[in-house]
């Protein structure tokens, strides 16, 4: 009697840790996204404007009984600005709710190759009311994708990708009958695509000018230098014309300590078109001085040396980027 009663307990024991177990585990959801419009790019203000159908699928039961997603779900790196074409309903012993989403997001541009980069858009999605050991979501990746109507004039958009990771909050959010130390987990939804330039005529209209106006200063180099004002004209031209189009192009990037391609290229014409006033400067003093074989034999070296050194530069940096 003494071993059948020890039996039973520890069967009664196997049962009661197997039903923790299974009580244990979260609640599974299937999330899905559908990109329709991506518009209103902003490099300087750093977000862009991202219109999307999001839909969810799960069994109503244990903490999913009032599961509703379509009022707990939030942006981590956006604002929804509006909510539209609303559907919920049972697909056989699962629920279904599906919306249209309008949305701000925020996206911390990475810039370094500007105006010859390429981008990872991504948006992250979590559900505000239940923590990972309640819910996960699941992917559902043979229905996300991208739109077929999509049209973001000047880029490509392709190799959307849906996947799940979880979040680590490590912060009481000032609750102090929390201890200080806490921490909280969330299932995160990640949506992500790739945005790429059609062409780089974006590229060569920013950067034609500074190319321009740098073999506008080399062309003094074929003038007498006693000329003065067409000798000197030519690289003070120069110079406010860089200038401007440095300006333009630092418009269209946030401000920040990165240095693009662009600035680069600008900077290093500013310092070719000072170094051709020098040289201007020098082959003056040889040809007043009475050195005017010398002062000759300077700007044909200059003429030759200045072009190839500067356009040589900026083809190399140009083609490490692209490539």
């Amino acid at each position: 009697m003494l071993i059948h009663a020890v039996c039973l307990g520890l069967a009664a024991l196997l049962l009661i840790s197997s039903a923790a177990g299974v009580q244990a585990q979260p609640a599974k959801v299937v999330v899905g996204s559908y990109v329709t419009k991506v518009q209103d790019i902003s490099f300087k203000d750093n977000k862009y404007a991202l219109d999307f159908y999001l839909w969810f699928r799960w069994k109503p039961e244990g903490p999913l009984a009032d599961y509703k997603p379509l009022d707990s779900f939030e942006l981590v790196n956006g604002k929804i600005d509006s909510k539209s074409s609303i559907v919920e309903k049972k697909i056989g012993d699962l629920n279904y709710a599906s919306v249209r989403v309008a949305a701000t997001i925020s996206e911390t541009w990475d810039l370094k190759a500007f105006p010859f980069d390429s981008h990872r858009l991504r948006v992250n999605l979590e559900d505000s009311a239940h923590v990972a050991s309640e819910l996960v979501f699941v992917p559902d990746a043979s229905n996300s994708r991208l739109g077929d109507e999509l049209d973001l004039a000047g880029w490509t958009l392709s190799n959307f990708v849906g996947e799940v990771t979880h979040k680590v909050y490590k912060s009481n959010y000032g609750d102090t009958s929390l201890p200080s130390d806490a921490r909280s987990e969330y299932s995160r939804y990640s949506m992500s695509m790739g945005m790429e330039r059609e062409s780089f005529g974006t590229a060569w209209k920013l950067l034609s000018t500074v190319l321009a106006a740098t073999a506008v200063a080399f062309v003094a180099f074929m003038v007498k230098p006693s000329d003065l004002d067409p000798r000197f004209g030519l690289g003070v031209g120069a110079l406010f014309a860089v200038s401007a189009s440095a300006f333009i192009v630092s418009s269209s990037v946030p401000d920040s300590g990165v240095m693009t391609v662009a600035d680069e290229v600008h900077m290093v014409a500013i310092g070719f078109i000072f170094l051709s006033l020098l040289q201007s400067a020098l082959a003056l003093k040889l040809e007043v001085s009475g050195r005017e074989a010398q002062a000759i034999r300077l700007d044909h070296w200059s003429l030759a040396v200045f072009p190839m050194l500067f356009f040589g530069w900026a083809a190399w940096m140009i083609g490490k980027t692209i490539l």
